[in-house]
């Protein structure tokens, strides 16, 4: 094994274990677990007046934001030095957006947080997510490979509108601010829950970022099966889970939070077909982009942040699809 090889075994882990403790803080202190798909569908919901105000989960968007802003400022190589072709993305975020919707989570809520309550509905949710995701991108590598290469100049010019990091900060301050505000106003949260909030959302971005999830050519060399694989992101799941799985059963034995009046965490424990369809959609959209929700959100502040501002985009529209056939499902019956 090579110095590079060790490096980023080392980084890997490191990644895995603030992602750990900005998790496990977050429960702690919020009594909540880390959903960033989830976070993320419902600050859009808020945003478009579709659901009612949850100052935190505005305030943990903005600082995943922040997060990607901050790393970028620091060291532009935590990033994909490149971008992507747009069709790729946004047709992965929609996958990926409709799928996580429909299973309620991705890698983080049923991964490193599931897991790490051992929710046999989560692992049923991981197993079948990741199995998928490595089995389509073992089995599109020699076709894809090219594609999955990160291009200084894209093919599409949509692609190669560079640096976008004033944009994430910009919105990450806008959503902060008024969820912080808004928590002013009200009795029942205190603003220093939004700043623990907030600090857990830094924090879980840098991870995201030492670890080199937010790199999609770092996650394909781990799901594509081949010759060249790179096992190292198994670290990171094994660094997170490694803190959750020692401090959540005790934490989960307190009678509250610290900071709030009571637990908010998934109480459902079945195992229905929309984690199984939801679980293999998102593992199509991941093993095809190599994005999920948190490094999407994070990497938009990257040197080529507008590949990922497009499989964002797409996520979006796979989460409000994934509503809208709820609604109309609903109606139905």
């Amino acid at each position: 094994m090579g110095l590079d090889y060790e490096r980023a075994l080392g980084f890997a882990a490191a990644g895995g274990v603030i992602l750990g403790l900005s998790t496990t803080f977050y429960l702690a202190m919020i009594g909540r677990v880390t959903g960033i798909s989830g976070t993320f569908k419902k600050a859009w919901l808020q945003s478009t007046f579709q659901a009612s105000p949850d100052p935190l989960h505005l305030i943990f968007f903005g600082g995943l934001l922040c997060g990607g802003a901050i790393m970028r400022f620091t060291e532009a190589g935590w990033f994909e030095q490149g971008g992507y072709n747009t069709g790729l993305m946004v047709v992965s975020g929609l996958l990926v957006g409709f799928g996580t919707t429909l299973g309620s989570g991705c890698t983080s809520g049923h991964g490193l947080c599931g897991l790490a309550r051992f929710s046999k509905r989560s692992l049923a949710a991981v197993c079948t997510f990741f199995s998928t995701a490595v089995f389509i991108a073992s089995s599109l590598w020699p076709i894809m490979r090219s594609a999955w290469q990160p291009s200084e100049h894209p093919v599409d010019s949509i692609s190669n509108v560079r640096d976008l990091h004033y944009l994430s900060i910009g919105l990450g301050c806008t959503c902060t601010v008024f969820g912080l505000l808004k928590m002013a106003k009200e009795e029942k949260q205190s603003v220093l829950a939004g700043c623990v909030a907030l600090a857990c959302s830094i924090g879980f971005a840098c991870g995201l970022c030492i670890s080199g999830m937010v790199r999609p050519t770092k996650v394909h060399s781990f799901l594509a099966l081949n010759k060249h694989w790179d096992p190292s992101l198994a670290f990171v799941l094994g660094g997170g889970l490694a803190v959750n799985i020692l401090a959540w059963p005790i934490i989960m034995k307190w009678r509250k939070p610290i900071l709030c009046q009571k637990w908010d965490i998934p109480t459902s424990t079945a195992i229905d077909l929309n984690v199984i369809v939801g679980g293999v959609l998102f593992g199509v959209g991941w093993g095809v982009g190599g994005v999920c929700p948190g490094p999407g959100l994070v990497g938009i502040a990257g040197p080529y942040g507008m590949s990922m501002l497009l499989w964002c985009f797409g996520c979006l529209i796979g989460s409000q699809l994934m509503l809208l056939y709820a609604v109309d499902n609903k109606q139905q019956r």
